[in-house]
């Protein structure tokens, strides 16, 4: 029975004729052939799959004739043949001849025509990974620097951890002043009219105030020196992220209407707040604190340092990169920038001006990272690093941890999202990174 299977799905190849010609740097042109019994063999399966399925006035299921058929659905079938066939048959030769495409191949659907009794041809151009040899990637030097932390450092920790646990309490002198917390009915205001309203808007004055994602300080500074009572008018544009697309990227007002202001009070350092901590002292605490930051230190250097020494292992690698793929990874780097700049207020002609500035060295660095990230996939095949699925439910775990979410509420959020796959590929990375550095010589 299963040899029977397997013939049967040997029978269904499409079994194409393809040439290949080199047309740029990784760009090639593949002529795929279907031979016209193949064809034939498609349509007659489709036709009788129909013949099944569909009841035509006057015929039994399975009996109207091939004639009554091709009239009323014939350009169906051919068109529905077509597809099927151009696409099998390009997964066939790709498997055949070992061929990787990078990006969306080229192929003109439209100009490709099915008819019984005629083979099927078309052409696909594609882009493929790059080819190269992997040069040396062992034993190269790359400096460590001494990892310190300062007592100004474990000052700046402790102050966050009473930043965290202060008590908010109305400003004795009613006045707003930077970090104190505002409370204000707020409304966006666009050629005159309300256009939305936030009733006890809630935010605190730093440099990182945000409105829907565009970071605001002019607007956080307007408010210092502000009261109870108050009304303060701010200019601005509104981001990509506002709910309403048809003001998006307008001009608008920001009217606040001051209703409070609260500052925080910061517990006291003593005994009693290091016990949160499970420290029976404040040097105890000082000293975890120095501890943790010599740590987060230590993996940054680790970081620097594997950058290092992969920057190196690029400059040994010259080989060709695919134009098309750099094109289009740096055409969405670019548009990210363009959106980071419009949500911070940055006016259209002002980021036309930066996107154009920025657009070399954007694709020149680019080249740099999709090449780097060739050459580590080269190297974890070669030295077989690989990601298990234990690893993969480990790191999902912390993930899950640090926000604050179940496991498996994260990973069910990331398979939606298709978000497993880059996960995944980020994790072989840095493993790869971290061998690199392993076999590198370390200079303290």
């Amino acid at each position: 029975m299963a040899e029977a299977a397997q013939t049967e799905k040997e029978q269904k190849k499409l079994e194409p004729k393809a040439s290949i010609e080199e047309i740029g740097p990784c760009k090639l042109r593949v002529k795929i052939e279907v031979a016209a019994e193949k064809i034939k063999e498609r349509i007659d399966e489709k036709y009788k799959e129909l013949n099944d399925t569909v009841a035509l006035p006057g015929f039994r299921k399975g009996h109207a004739p091939r004639s009554l058929l091709e009239r009323k659905f014939g350009k169906d079938i051919l068109e529905n043949v077509k597809f099927e066939s151009v696409s099998g048959s390009f997964d066939e030769v790709k498997e055949e001849k070992k061929l990787e495409p990078v990006g969306e191949p080229e192929i003109d659907v439209e100009k490709i025509s099915v008819e019984e009794g005629k083979p099927l041809a078309f052409e696909v151009v594609m882009e493929v990974r790059p080819s190269f040899e992997l040069k040396d990637y062992a034993g190269i030097p790359v400096k460590k620097p001494k990892i310190e932390v300062a007592d100004a450092e474990v000052d700046e920790a402790v102050r966050g951890f009473q930043e965290a646990r202060a008590e908010l309490i109305p400003a004795e002198d009613g006045l707003a002043r930077e970090n104190d917390q505002v409370i204000c009915d707020l409304d966006v205001v666009v050629e005159g009219k309300a256009v939305k309203r936030d009733e006890n808007a809630a935010f605190f004055l730093t440099e990182k105030l945000a409105f829907f994602g565009a970071m605001l300080p002019d607007f956080s500074r307007a408010f210092h020196g502000r009261k109870a009572g108050e009304v303060l008018e701010h200019a601005v544009t509104l981001p990509e992220a506002f709910p309403d697309a048809n003001h998006r990227n307008k001009p608008a007002h920001l009217r606040a209407s001051v209703k409070g202001i609260k500052r925080k009070k910061l517990p006291a350092v003593d005994a009693e707040f290091c016990k949160e901590f499970d420290c029976d002292s404040v040097e105890e605490l000082r000293d975890y604190l120095r501890k943790r930051l010599a740590q987060e230190k230590e993996h940054e250097v680790r970081d620097r340092m594997a950058d290092e020494v992969v920057k190196e292992i690029v400059k040994r690698h010259d080989f060709a990169m695919p134009e098309g793929l750099v094109k289009s990874a740096t055409d969405e780097a670019l548009q990210r920038a363009r959106i980071e700049m419009l949500m911070r207020g940055a006016k259209e002609e002002e980021i036309d001006k930066a996107i154009e500035t920025m657009r070399n060295e954007s694709r020149e660095e680019m080249a740099r990272t999709l090449r780097s990230h060739f050459i580590l996939e080269q190297i974890a095949a070669k030295e077989r690093i690989f990601v298990t699925e234990d690893q993969v439910e480990e790191r999902v775990q912390q993930l899950a941890t640090r926000q604050g979410v179940w496991p498996h509420e994260l990973k069910a959020h990331l398979e939606k999202e298709n978000l497993m796959a880059p996960l995944r590929r980020q994790m072989k990375q840095e493993q790869v990174r971290e061998f690199l550095l392993s076999k590198a010589v370390i200079q303290e």
